[in-house]
């Protein structure tokens, strides 16, 4: 096969990666109950096609199936989600539950794994409080290295935090895509879980290359996205950008939210009113900045959603 050719199907094989034979099937007889059918599973008795003798392919697959590592294997999800991680995601919310490993399982699985494998590879954390403690005169940084050390402790709970911040304006950008039209707030939130296994898998990739993948995660974003929703590219990219530019604001106001509440204020005269009311002007703040990008990228998809439903003349 040339490489031109090659190339062409990749994109179907991303698509749906089914798709690889059109061989019909071969009439079988059901070793259970004896109905004759074409088919992977007895349309009678449901029993699987070659459940006859006793192989130790079948001893495997019994092991396995013990640890939900059947068709819907873990890895075979991961290598999915590496693959093809808009496709997979699409197929999952539109109703194809079982082409992938459950998606909450699979986050905290994933975080085990990289937790355990951190260890073994022995990666040092190069934040080192010694060194920059005698520079903090306001506990702000006692703050920080607390809050650092917790996600590096629990890094499926902080990748879901980090990725759950995008829920909003993907919800808000992306609401009138083409390929998924009207999603609901709580398929954004399994989007965002998809997402959060994603990028552990490219977290790990850059503690190990020292930072040198740290190029996977815009990108990684940018393949699901556009073949998540189907906007091509510059309709992908400016949409992406604004979701980090919202991303960063909300990220910066949480963690500003943290420090407000957490640092000691023995100098002023009333702490808690000073602390509320700073809250309160941050939040005003912070929710007109990013009500801006957001307006004028929700009516810009909603004026070519219109457009794309009106019928050629």
């Amino acid at each position: 096969m040339k490489l031109k050719e090659s190339l062409r199907r990749i994109p179907a094989r991303q698509n749906n990666p089914a798709l690889y034979s059109d061989e019909e099937l071969e009439e079988c007889r059901c070793a259970n109950c004896g109905h004759v059918f074409r088919g992977n599973y007895c349309p009678v008795c449901r029993q699987e096609v070659g459940d006859g003798h006793i192989t130790w392919k079948w001893v495997g697959k019994s092991i396995l199936d013990v640890w939900g590592m059947d068709t819907r294997s873990l890895p075979n999800t991961l290598l999915q989600l590496l693959w093809r991680p808009g496709h997979l995601i699409g197929d999952y919310i539109g109703g194809h539950r079982q082409v992938c490993y459950k998606p909450v399982n699979m986050l905290f699985i994933v975080a085990l794994a990289y937790v355990i494998l951190m260890q073994i590879i022995g990666q040092e954390d190069n934040f080192n409080a010694a060194e920059i403690a005698d520079y903090d005169r306001t506990g702000y940084f006692n703050i920080i290295n607390t809050c650092y050390h917790w996600m590096v402790a629990h890094p499926g709970w902080a990748m879901m935090i980090l990725t759950m911040i995008m829920i909003l304006p993907t919800f808000i950008v992306f609401r009138f895509a083409p390929r998924h039209p009207h999603l609901t707030f709580p398929e954004n939130i399994f989007i965002q879980v998809f997402m959060s296994t994603l990028m552990l898998v490219v977290a790990f990739t850059i503690r190990v290359s020292n930072g040198i993948t740290i190029f996977l995660i815009p990108l990684y974003y940018y393949i699901c996205y556009r073949q998540l929703f189907g906007y091509k590219f510059w309709g992908t990219t400016w949409r992406l950008a604004v979701c980090f530019f919202v991303w960063s604001c909300l990220a910066f106001y949480l963690i500003v939210v943290v420090l407000v509440v957490a640092v000691r204020q023995k100098e002023l005269a009333n702490p808690v009113r000073a602390t509320i009311y700073g809250i309160v002007m941050l939040t005003l703040g912070t929710a007109v900045l990013i009500a801006i990008p957001l307006s004028i990228a929700y009516f810009i998809s909603r004026k070519k959603a219109k457009r794309r439903q009106q019928p050629s003349l």
